[in-house]
């Protein structure tokens, strides 16, 4: 234990022992030093003017070079003479709200649209067909018109038809799903163990008749069975015998068991909020979310021919422009174009429609999946990025995606919250490319990411970076960025004529660090500071704010984990957080005050109660 009053940081030794020092000397320079851990999240503010990035304009350079290529390949993984796309790198910046763009129309649509009623050249505003992108859209809505306050009550409170069935589980459990304990956020988040679809995607009753199904090693259904369905891909299903069917279907696991894709989820959710506002969904989708963000490009039903993208050879039947969903809509029936899908990323990002702690919420995983790097949310599909380029810092990006098909569409939303960044891919294609919308993803993500970083950190440099000092001399620190390292870095902190960067590490970790290390991280939070007023015209001046960041203290002497251990970790900096206070305030907390012109004035530190200015 430390004892108080003030301490030599020379006689730290002291307190720890000089053997026990020896010792951990010798096992930490006998192994690869430890990375730099920051908390989860941004390790930088957000980038605001990328095109002055020499980073970002250098991956955007890239990025019009690889497309090129890529629009002359006919090979079976792209398809350019067929496949016709569009696809806009987007920000919640104002100065450079979409980044990047590209379009390309296959030949073959050039001149086949010109019969089956498409466009003849794709652009921003060209209509395509969503697929289960259209399930955002459903969520969205539900978190506009209700927010998530009723997420972990159960779904049988607002869907009468489940609420008669939901006992039948108690004696079959195998044979039925446990609707009583499925809520409205399990279906949001794929988490409820239902049957995947109804009727449509995936019933080959619907496929193929009777005598190819027994061809192919099925046994012959009798048309009185009560399991075959007698409405689907044509005619719909309506709501009694959608929930008629439902019933009698097995469930795929119990509630919160694991992740497992569902349509019938999002149907279900839409009949709930229908419910819950007296109004059908269809409108409860189109005033509070299309025409608010003026997404005049995205239309629940069926978008007018001449709008879309409708590829050959044949006709908008064929490429499926037409066909609907019914009541299964909500899960996958909506079109829409790349600039509403970048709007619609935007406002998510924004917080536009949704206060910020519901959208940092809805950011979040539901649940994690067999593969490593990958969760699912609502119903996000989370891939956990691992950044190459920084090789001294354990540096994940948190990319939130949702991804559809449907007849010969393509489709992907992507978010980059860290970054305030995001890409939205549409296809259209008779014979689509396996993997299609994350082909295009991969080829974006691995251009723009490192860019992303390398921009947000030259930003951090130019605002932050530099020397600050008290008035009296005895107290100062400066602040830089390196290459090779996440965050903010701290060197040369004196506090009172003392080593406080050596202080702090070792109150933070306990015994006396060999390598001390302090990276500062945004923690999101600001205060606007009221400009005083112009006593030359009467008016206020321009805004400031005093902006919140953490620090983690550590020493780059600790062991790397390297190949990782099965439980332990050198990666827990979340753990430390705010571990050392004095007089109640945090030793880890800094905050900068930025002037109006977005000129860094000073820091200051919660604990030390010490404002240091710029130089």
């Amino acid at each position: 234990m430390l004892s108080h009053g003030t301490v030599v940081p020379g006689s730290w030794l002291n307190m720890f022992g000089a053997t026990a020092l020896l010792l951990f000397l010798l096992v930490t320079t006998c192994a690869t030093a430890a990375p730099n851990c920051p908390p989860l999240g941004p390790v930088f503010e957000k980038p605001r003017n990328f095109k002055s990035s020499a980073a970002i304009r250098a991956a955007l350079a890239n990025l019009t070079e690889t497309f090129q290529a890529r629009d002359e390949d006919n090979s079976a993984a792209v398809r350019a003479n067929i496949t016709s796309y569009s696809l806009e790198v987007f920000s919640i910046s104002d100065t450079d709200p979409v980044i990047f763009d590209w379009h390309h129309t296959a030949p073959a649509h050039a001149s086949s649209n010109i019969t089956n009623g498409g466009v003849k050249k794709t652009d921003a505003d060209t209509v395509y067909r969503l697929g289960s992108l259209t399930k955002i859209l459903t969520v969205y809505t539900w978190l506009v018109q209700d927010g998530d306050v009723k997420w972990n009550e159960p779904i049988t409170k607002y869907v009468p038809e489940l609420a008669k069935a939901a006992d039948k589980a108690k004696d079959d459990p195998v044979g039925n799903v446990a609707w009583g304990e499925v809520t409205v956020g399990s279906l949001a988040g794929q988490l409820s163990g239902a049957v995947r679809d109804y009727g449509l995607m995936g019933e080959f009753t619907q496929m193929v008749d009777q005598n190819t199904a027994v061809q192919l090693g099925f046994p012959a259904l009798n048309s009185s069975d009560p399991t075959l369905p007698k409405c689907g891909v044509w005619p719909h299903c309506n709501r009694t015998e959608f929930f008629s069917g439902l019933l009698q279907v097995y469930p795929s696991y119990a509630p919160f068991t694991t992740p497992a894709y569902t349509n019938t989820g999002f149907q279900i959710l839409a009949y709930a909020l229908e419910s819950i506002k007296g109004k059908p969904f269809q409108t409860l989708m189109e005033e509070p979310i299309l025409r608010p963000l003026n997404l005049s490009r995205t239309f629940y039903q069926k978008a007018a021919s001449n709008l879309g993208i409708i590829p050959g050879p044949g006709t908008s039947s064929d490429a499926q422009w037409d066909y609907q969903l019914g009541d299964e809509n909500p899960a996958g029936n909506m079109y829409s174009s790349v600039r509403d899908i970048s709007a619609l990323g935007r406002s998510i990002m924004r917080s536009t429609l949704l206060a910020p702690v519901l959208t940092n919420r809805w950011l979040k995983p539901a649940a994690l999946t067999s593969e490593p790097n990958a969760g699912v949310g609502y119903p996000w599909d989370i891939r956990r990025i691992v950044l190459p380029s920084v090789t001294n810092g354990k540096r994940v990006v948190d990319a939130y995606n949702n991804a559809g098909r449907i007849g010969y569409y393509n489709s992907l939303l992507n978010l980059l919250p860290d970054y305030g960044v995001g890409f939205s891919v549409l296809l259209a294609s008779p014979n689509l490319p396996a993997n299609a919308n994350f082909n295009l993803a991969d080829v974006l993500g691995e251009q723009l990411l490192p860019a992303l970083e390398e921009a947000a950190k030259e930003q951090a440099q130019d605002t932050y970076g530099g020397n600050y000092a008290n008035g009296g001399g005895n107290s100062s620190l400066k602040i830089t960025t390196q290459p090779d390292r996440p965050g903010l870095g701290i060197e040369n902190w004196v506090s009172n004529g003392t080593d406080m960067q050596y202080v702090a590490t070792v109150l933070a970790a306990g015994y006396a660090p060999v390598n001390p290390s302090i990276r500062l991280y945004p923690t999101g939070l600001e205060t606007v500071i009221p400009g005083e007023m112009d006593r030359k015209n009467g008016r206020a001046a321009t805004q400031g704010k005093r902006v919140a960041y953490k620090a983690v203290f550590e020493d780059l002497n600790v062991p790397s984990r390297t190949p990782p251990s099965m439980f332990s970790t050198d990666c827990g900096s979340w753990v430390s957080l705010t571990g050392v206070t004095y007089g109640s305030m945090p030793l880890d907390q800094f905050f900068f005050e930025v002037d109006g012109s977005g000129k860094v004035v000073s820091i200051e530190n919660a604990a030390l109660r010490m404002v240091m200015r710029k130089g």
